[in-house]
C-alpha cells in the first residue's frame, strides 16, 4: 500500500508541469485580453478624430486612483471613488482644446463631483456627466468651440450606464431655489471646499454613507444656504443631531435666531444665516422624509445577501428543478407501483394457469408446489424397516 500511495503521488507529481503547460497560456491572455481591452477603451472613449474637424495631438494619457488622488483635489475625487482620468489634447487648425474623462464608480458620484466643480469653474471650462463619466472640456476659445457637437460624440463613446440618481438632492425645496446652485457631497474634504457649510466640517460625520445636499434659496431680499443631512439609520440621527445642537448652542444669541436647525427622520436640515427666518421655516417645511433603501452598483452582487431582493432567473431555474425533481419522483413512483401490480397479476395468471393445467389432467389431489417442483419421498431408502429409534418416535 506505502508503495502503490507513493507512485500515485509520483504521478501527480508528473501532472502538474502538464497542468502548468495547459493553463499558462490561458492565464497570459486572459492578463494580456484585460490590458488590451482596457487599452481599447481608452483609445475608444477619446479617438484619433472627434466629429469631422478635431484631430489629436499626441496620445492619450491615463492616470489610475492613486494617481489622480495626488492631483489637486485628489482628495475629493478620491470621496467621489474616481477609478481613472483619460486626457487628450485636440485641435480643428484654428483651437485648441483639452478633454479629461473622469470614471467614477458609481453614477452619484460623476453627478456629485459635477456639482461640486460647477460652482468653481473658470471661463475656460465647460463640464458635463454622462453615466458615471464626468467630461471636462478647456480651451483659451472655449466660447467658438461647437459643444454640443462634441458632447454628443463624446456621450456616443460612452457606454452610458442606468444607474440610480441619488435621491437626495431631488429632495430640496424647489420653493425660491436658484437653479444650478446645489451641490451634493460624500465626503468631508469636499464639504471643507464648499461656500456656506464649511465651518461645519467637524459636525457632520461621513461615516455609515451619510450624504449631505445643500442649495441656495432667495427669500426677500436675502440669500440663504439650506442643508439637508441624511444619516442612515436613527442612530446615527440622534447622534448627527446631537452634534449639531452643540454647534448650535455656541452660536450667539443673535447668530441663532437667524438660522434654523431641525430634524426630520433620518434628516437633518441646517440653514445658514437670514433675517426671515418665518420665511426660511417657510420652505423648509416642505421637506419630506420618505424612507427607502437605494443600492448602487450595476449587478445584483453588488446588494448585500441580506438585503438582496430575490433575482427572477434564479426563481425560474429552481422552480424549473423542483418541477423536473417531482416529475422524476412522480414517474419513479408510477413505475414502482406498476412494477407491483405487473408481479402481483403476473404470479396471479401464473398460479391459477398451472392450477387450471393440473385439474384437466387430473392431477389436482396430487401434492405439487406453486412452482411445479419434483419432491423426492426418500423417507423408506434413508431409514431401514423396523428401526427402533423409528419405532419410538411413532409411539
Amino acid at each position: 500500500m506505502p508503495k502503490l500511495i507513493q507512485n500515485f503521488r509520483f504521478n501527480i507529481s508528473l501532472l502538474n508541469p502538464f497542468f502548468a503547460l495547459c493553463f499558462m497560456p490561458i492565464l497570459f491572455f486572459s492578463i494580456y485580453g484585460q490590458a488590451t481591452n482596457s487599452s481599447t477603451g481608452n483609445k475608444t472613449l477619446l479617438p484619433d478624430k472627434l466629429a469631422e474637424n478635431w484631430r489629436a495631438i499626441g496620445a492619450a494619457r491615463s492616470l489610475s486612483a492613486d494617481q489622480i488622488s495626488v492631483l489637486p483635489d485628489g482628495d475629493v475625487y478620491r470621496e467621489y471613488l474616481a477609478e481613472y482620468l483619460t486626457s487628450r489634447h485636440y485641435s480643428d487648425g484654428k483651437n485648441s482644446l483639452a478633454i479629461e474623462v473622469f470614471r467614477m464608480k458609481y453614477d452619484s458620484g460623476a453627478y456629485g463631483l459635477f456639482t461640486f466643480n460647477r460652482a468653481r469653474l473658470t471661463e475656460n471650462r465647460l463640464e458635463i456627466y454622462a453615466g458615471r463619466y464626468l467630461i471636462s472640456l478647456s480651451s483659451d476659445t472655449i466660447n467658438s468651440v461647437p459643444h454640443q457637437e462634441l458632447i454628443q460624440v463624446l456621450k456616443n463613446n460612452i457606454a452610458v450606464s442606468n444607474g440610480e440618481f441619488p435621491p437626495l438632492p431631488s429632495h430640496l425645496p424647489t420653493e425660491n431655489k436658484i437653479s444650478d446652485t446645489d451641490v451634493y457631497l460624500v465626503g468631508s474634504a469636499a464639504l471643507m471646499k464648499t461656500d456656506g457649510v464649511s465651518d461645519l466640517k467637524d459636525f457632520v460625520n461621513f461615516s455609515g454613507g451619510t450624504e449631505l445636499a445643500i442649495a441656495k434659496y432667495r427669500n426677500g431680499s436675502g440669500v440663504f444656504n439650506l442643508a439637508i443631512i441624511e444619516y442612515h439609520t436613527p442612530q446615527l440621527a440622534t447622534d448627527g443631531y446631537s452634534q449639531f445642537q452643540t454647534y448650535f448652542n455656541n452660536l450667539s444669541t443673535e447668530e441663532r435666531s437667524k438660522r434654523l436647525l431641525k430634524r426630520i427622520g433620518n434628516y437633518v436640515v441646517f440653514t445658514t444665516s437670514n433675517q426671515d427666518i418665518a420665511g426660511v421655516e417657510k420652505i423648509a417645511s416642505q421637506i419630506k422624509y420618505n424612507p427607502g433603501i437605494y443600492w448602487e452598483g450595476k449587478k445584483l452582487s453588488d446588494i448585500p445577501i441580506a438585503f438582496r431582493p430575490p433575482d427572477p432567473l434564479v426563481i425560474e431555474e429552481v422552480s424549473q428543478t423542483a418541477k423536473m425533481l417531482v416529475r422524476t419522483f412522480y414517474w419513479i413512483g408510477v413505475m414502482l407501483f406498476g412494477a407491483v401490480v405487473l408481479g402481483i397479476t403476473s404470479g396471479w395468471i401464473f398460479f391459477y394457469w398451472n392450477r387450471y393445467r393440473r385439474r384437466k389432467l387430473g392431477l389436482d389431489n396430487i401434492f405439487s408446489d406453486a412452482g411445479g417442483t419434483v419432491r423426492l419421498n426418500l423417507d423408506d431408502y434413508l431409514l431401514p424397516p423396523g428401526d427402533q429409534k423409528t419405532d419410538e418416535k411413532k409411539l
